[in-house]
């Protein structure tokens, strides 16, 4: 690029700093989406201008920052995107993009929420899409994927069925070398792994009109597998292999209608369990030694929300949930083929949580909004190894949230906000299973990490696609739940504990160029990066150190360009991989990723086909594995007695999928 084209694009951007750009609620019709080929809802909402998508992690109960006809989905087992996937574009009226805050609309903590409006009309639609993983070595994995929806005045129904087959990705050649600090030799040895997963699906959803509310049911059927195996090459050569299966069923109800006029209400109940079994084994032949495990989760939720529009631009809102969620784990142990298998322990851990929550929203014009809430949460763990019922513990957990828009293009957000983590179960089995009762009696109970979060941040929107974003985030942490010693005078246990205070430090930006005057038109250049510092005593050392599994740094680069009259999108994405440290009472692991590099192009040879060629981890992603181990069991007593260093090579790969649309 010339001195001149450089100075150019320059001025260009600096004027676009100084232009209207977008802030509060701006709709989109499907005729914008005509110039992107968009065929159906979530190739709309990754279209919309400024707006990044997240799928939110339904499992743990974080909504992503889609609505539809003003409602969140109830199920925890699909992901937005596959459901966003299968609504078609012409069933969609219009899209609002809300940002920081609309009144009756609950921004769930987001800064900005795009809100899928439907048509009110009957629509029968449907897909169909093959895909299949192409492999170094010419092996394929197919998968296959198939979507109904009938909508017939009130009632609609959704039919979704899948059946897929991935390759562990994470798994190549590689070596690990071993080098102690006594005079011993180096050890190495060469690994070579390969895994393969199998998931299959089956969902349904169900919804009509009852008692002038609109009731809906869903249920969802995943049964999956998982196979793996690792040869060792060393002086003794051994195969670890892994067989894993289970299943996960769910069924949910939600209700919804409106009381009066400015009032609703809204109720849903869920039941979802979750089946493992696993099955490790390790050994040169068939006389290998075996560990089994078998697990049992279950989560019931009941809860119900009022909603209230006050005044014009306050909305009150107040509800109450409540929740079970269980685990029940056993495990066994066979040293051999020939040899009986030995139970080695199991735990049993349920916790029960009442929460209630009161909160108000405010739009005070278009450009000042705020939010204030505080929700109560009551709290108990219970375990099969403690010696009297499980405590309980309340917890409030207030926030509050400010959006200001000085000008049409700029917005500041501040959000002062408590958080409460839930208790890993297997930490907390873990912990409970300490054989000495005398001994976890003189330890406190495992109880939930208390987060006090402040966030600032700044947003302008540019030209019509443009977004710069920076934010600033610091925590505060009391109870950390990190690895911690017991230690008697015979033996040093590492288990789940709280470990005190700490801190943490977050910066991230973002910029969302459009690449139109760039010779570029329709292209899209996202660059994002965060940076992250932290500080926690250690439990072993008592010396500071960052916070286990905390990546320092972490930055993306992606392109993509719509082609409309060759019926072509193309694109591409970098990432710097990952790297992060834990503390273990006896030592210290670094696991680490190179950069993963992923291509693609979309033709679409007719308005409802799509055919789409990916090219995966074109840098050919080097997976590293450190663990340092120290004698005696402890880093505060001893020092390290050998280095162990894994490092993998994976492959790239190829993607080819076919979708069809009716």
């Amino acid at each position: 690029m010339s001195l001149t084209t450089f100075a150019r694009h320059a001025i260009l951007l600096a004027c676009a700093l100084t232009a209207p750009g977008l802030a509060g609620a701006q709709s989109y019709a499907p005729e914008y989406f005509v110039q992107f080929q968009a065929g159906t809802a979530m190739e709309m909402v990754s279209r919309l201008p400024g707006f990044v998508f997240d799928g939110g992690n339904p499992s743990r109960g974080s909504a992503g920052n889609v609505l539809i006809n003003g409602k969140r989905p109830t199920s925890k087992t699909e992901p937005l995107g596959d459901l966003l996937g299968r609504i078609p574009k012409i069933g969609v009226e219009r899209i609002d993009v809300i940002n920081g805050g609309a009144s009756g609309i609950d921004m769930q903590g987001f800064a900005s929420v795009a809100n899928l409006i439907l048509k009110p009309m009957d629509l029968v639609s449907a897909s169909a899409t093959a895909s299949s993983s192409v492999m170094p070595d010419g092996s394929l994995e197919p998968s296959l994927e198939g979507s109904y929806s009938l909508k017939r005045g009130d009632k609609n129904l959704n039919l979704a069925l899948g059946w897929r087959r991935s390759p562990d990705f994470s798994q190549g050649e590689g070596r690990r070398t071993t080098l102690y600090t006594a005079p011993t030799p180096i050890a190495e040895v060469a690994i070579k792994g390969a895994g393969i997963s199998d998931n299959k699906s089956l969902k349904l959803t169900y919804g009509q009109d009852v008692m002038d509310g609109q009731l809906t049911w869903n249920g969802g059927l995943a049964p999956w597998s998982y196979q793996s195996q690792i040869r060792n090459d060393g002086a003794t050569p051994s195969l670890n292999f892994n067989n894993n299966t289970g299943r996960t069923l769910e069924q949910g109800l939600a209700y919804s209608r409106e009381l009066a006029p400015g009032a609703s209400m809204d109720l849903r109940a869920l039941y979802r369990t979750a089946d493992i079994a696993t099955d490790s084994a390790s050994g040169p032949d068939s006389s290998a030694s075996h560990g089994r495990s078998t697990s049992t989760a279950s989560e019931k939720v009941l809860a119900g929300e009022l909603s209230w529009q006050a005044l014009d631009g306050v909305v009150i809102r107040g509800g109450l949930e409540r929740a079970v969620t269980a685990n029940d784990n056993s495990n066994t142990s066979q040293v051999n083929a020939q040899a009986s298998a030995v139970p080695t322990g199991s735990a049993w851990v349920q916790e029960s949580r009442v929460e209630g929550q009161l909160s108000s929203a405010w739009q005070v014009d278009s450009s000042l909004s705020a939010e204030a809430g505080v929700k109560i949460e009551h709290s108990s763990l219970s375990t099969s190894a403690s010696q009297t019922d499980g405590k309980a513990y309340v917890y409030p957990k207030p926030r509050l949230r400010v959006s200001l828009s000085p000008s049409p293009a700029l917005q500041l957000r501040l959000r002062l906000e408590r958080e409460i983590s839930q208790i890993n179960f297997g930490d907390a089995a873990a912990y409970f299973g300490i054989g000495d009762k005398a001994l976890r009696a003189g330890v406190p109970d495992l109880v939930a990490a208390k987060t006090w979060l402040c966030e600032g941040a700044l947003e302008y929107r540019f030209w019509e696609r443009g977004l710069a974003t920076l934010s600033y985030t610091q925590a505060h942490i009391s109870d950390l739940i990190d690895r911690m010693p017991i230690r008697t005078a015979n033996a040093t246990y590492d288990v789940a504990g709280n470990v005190g205070e700490a801190s943490a430090d977050n910066i991230t930006g973002m910029l969302n160029l459009p690449t139109d005057s760039w010779s570029l038109p329709q292209g899209q250049l996202k660059l994002s990066t965060t940076w992250r510092s932290s500080s926690v005593t250690d439990a072993t050392t008592l010396a500071p150190r960052r916070l286990s599994g905390e990546q320092p740094m972490a930055w993306r680069v992606e392109f993509s360009q719509d082609l409309p009259q060759q019926r072509t999108a193309w694109g591409f994405s970098v990432d710097n991989g990952w790297s992060n440290d834990s503390w273990q009472v006896a030592e210290r692991d670094t696991s680490s990723g190179s950069a993963w590099a992923r291509a693609f192009v979309n033709y679409r040879p007719a308005s409802n086909l799509m055919v789409t060629l990916e090219l995966n981890n074109l840098a050919s992603r080097v997976i590293t594995y450190d663990r340092a181990h120290y004698a005696g069991g402890d880093r505060l007593a001893g020092g390290v007695d050998f280095v162990e260093h894994n490092s993998t090579r994976t492959q790239p790969f190829a993607m080819l999928r076919v979708r069809r649309d009716w």
